[in-house]
């Protein structure tokens, strides 16, 4: 999702080494595009938890995403108001997007499997925790835009999973 925000891998300037690893163990996450939208950080953030258990299930994430793309197309309320206020907030930014890029000769930017030893146990930033995985962070404006309840109209049938 950070790719797709800022036109980059993430971590495009480092390299790709135990360095690395050990930081995204620590907290570090990449870095979004300029004017991307909370909501959409917020989702990515949840998606990147450092504890497998608290990451959104591909179903969960479809419901989001239908209902951003209903709040964006089909739905006349304050929500769907809001949701497409901040995605054309940041359509203004999409044509300042670059996607040139120098790569690191030693960054590896397949799927592979790494075998690192004594890295830590993953955990996420403070920063993060608090500004986008905090439940009860009632100061964080898209709260209420992620956990977002689905109307019955809109949510999917366990059968429609399936085709």
């Amino acid at each position: 999702m950070a790719e797709l925000s800022s036109g980059k891998p993430p971590f495009h300037k480092r390299k790709h080494d135990n360095s690395l690893a050990l930081e995204i163990c620590n907290g570090l996450r990449p870095e979004f595009g300029k004017g991307t939208p909370e909501i959409y950080k917020k989702l990515a953030h949840r998606c990147m938890n450092a504890n497998p258990n608290q990451r959104p299930t591909a179903n969960e994430l479809h419901k989001i995403l239908e209902c951003w793309y209903n709040y964006l197309f089909y739905t006349n309320n304050d929500e769907g108001e809001e949701v497409r206020a901040v995605f054309k907030e940041a359509n203004k930014e999409i044509p300042n997007i670059s996607t040139s890029y120098e790569k690191k000769s030693d960054a590896i930017y397949t799927s592979r499997a790494f075998t690192f030893k004594n890295l830590s146990k993953p955990i996420n930033s403070s920063f993060i925790v608090t500004t986008y995985l905090n439940e009860d962070n009632e100061g964080c404006q898209d709260s209420q835009l992620v956990d977002l309840d689905i109307s019955n109209s809109l949510k999917l049938r366990d059968d429609d999973v399936d085709n």
